[in-house]
């Protein structure tokens, strides 16, 4: 059994802008859960001006903390989102956000790439192996 993985990355700026420079990363924050999910793992990472990595950060989630994270998941799966290519940044936070458990993607808004979509992309990663 897969835990749950949660990314977050936080842009500079031009998310979800077209042309041929993708946007520079400022900061992600990862949460992974144990299988049990009951525990679970954060890294969070600054990245440089130029994008690479500044310094990464480790530390525990209590249960507590997994249960309500965990609570905003189901709730994100209910959101209905387009999945139309190129969608603008409509909330204008720099900011992609990907739920994952296991391969499959729960939940996604990733501006300017595949737009935002619940129960995606599964069948997409297994094409890709």
């Amino acid at each position: 059994m897969d835990g749950t993985n949660i990314t977050l990355v936080k842009y500079k700026s031009g998310l979800g802008v077209p042309g041929i420079m993708g946007p520079k990363p400022e900061s992600a924050v990862e949460i992974t859960t144990a299988p049990d999910g009951k525990t679970a793992k954060v890294v969070k990472t600054k990245f440089e001006e130029n994008g690479r990595e500044e310094s990464k950060e480790e530390s525990q989630m209590t249960s507590e903390g997994v249960v309500s994270v965990l609570a905003q998941v189901e709730k994100l799966q209910k959101i209905p989102m387009q999945s139309a290519p190129g969608i603008p940044d409509v909330f204008g936070k720099n900011t992609v956000v990907l739920v994952r458990k296991g391969k499959q993607v729960l939940w996604a808004y990733t501006p300017g790439s595949g737009g935002c979509c619940s129960g995606c992309g599964a069948h997409e990663e297994e094409e890709q192996q």
